[in-house]
């Protein structure tokens, strides 16, 4: 018994500072996004990014000694998190940034839970649409909808760039429904790092065949950006993740999904000087409350290993 206060006594501000971190290091991959496009095309900026990071994912496997066999559910996962996640996914985001703010991106992907729930609810059929996810979703459709409203500040390019932060929320959502189905026994470092190749050799031949990489033109910041998008937003913040999904409850859990984007806008405000006007506020408010009312139902206690098992199969973040 007294071994286990001291284990929890010891776990405690480890658990704190490193849900901080997650916290502000995802918040900040969206600030750091936009930093290293600078002088950078966006799907090869991401391609080199996922390199580096699946080059130093390889070698903690390695280190860990983790086996590479997979089962075809894990093949499944593979594929969709390589497809949907690290190709689409982030070539939608990697391009929305640069015709939209940093902290707008981040709102905009934010409704990734309220995709979840409809497409868990009308196409596999996994989950039921309670009332309070039904609010939510109408909340955040209506903010979405404000965000869109024609006015003066919102050009062609700047809502195509809203439309593909949407569409790459959508990627993720839709490979969170399949791996919630197929990933339930697969390891998630294996299948990550396996995705991340996928997706690295995607977006790259993407890049190859769009992108003129004569333009390119690598600065102190962009190369700095990248660094810690590899290193930080993709290698440590998802190592400390899966340390934490063992030891949280599913409110603090869900809590990080309002954080992150809130962290993304204070920072593109403090760092890029982003603004956005009143009814853009009205809309990213409007947003975060869908998904805030969203989640409430996911806040009630639930067995500790049937929580670690539904948050192994969380979809990747920025």
């Amino acid at each position: 018994m007294l071994g286990d206060e001291v284990g929890d006594w010891y776990h405690r501000p480890v658990v704190a500072v490193l849900y901080a971190l997650i916290c502000l290091i995802w918040g900040s991959t969206w600030l750091a996004i936009k930093v290293g496009l600078v002088g950078m095309p966006p799907f090869l900026g991401a391609g080199l990014r996922f390199l580096l990071s699946a080059a130093v994912m390889g070698l903690v496997l390695v280190a860990r000694r983790r086996r590479m066999e997979l089962t075809r559910d894990e093949r499944v996962c593979v594929l969709s998190l390589g497809l949907l996640v690290f190709w689409l996914d982030y070539a939608c985001v990697y391009w929305a940034e640069i015709h939209i703010s940093s902290g707008l991106t981040a709102v905009l992907f934010s409704t990734m839970p309220l995709m979840t729930a409809l497409l868990s609810a009308f196409w596999t059929r996994s989950e039921t649409l309670s009332a309070g996810k039904v609010a939510g979703i109408l909340v955040g459709v209506v903010g979405t909808a404000l965000l869109f409203w024609p006015h003066e500040r919102v050009g062609t390019m700047q809502a195509l760039g809203m439309l593909s932060a949407l569409l790459g929320s959508l990627c993720a959502a839709v490979n969170l429904v399949i791996t919630k189905k197929h990933g339930r026994h697969s390891d998630p470092f294996v299948v990550n790092f396996l995705g991340m190749v996928l997706g690295t050799g995607c977006l790259l031949l993407m890049s190859a065949a769009l992108e003129p990489w004569t333009t390119v033109a690598w600065t102190r910041s962009n190369l700095l950006a990248m660094l810690y998008l590899s290193l930080f937003g993709s290698v440590i913040a998802f190592l400390a993740y899966y340390y934490l999904i063992k030891r949280l409850d599913a409110t603090v859990v869900s809590l990080s999904t309002l954080v992150i984007p809130i962290v993304a806008l204070a920072l593109g405000r403090v760092f890029l000087h982003e603004t956005v006007g009143p009814a853009s506020v009205l809309g990213i408010l409007m947003i975060l409350a869908g998904v805030g009312i969203a989640i409430v139902p996911r806040w009630q206690p639930a067995p500790r290993r049937k929580m670690a098992a539904a948050l192994d199969r969380k979809g990747a973040c920025p």
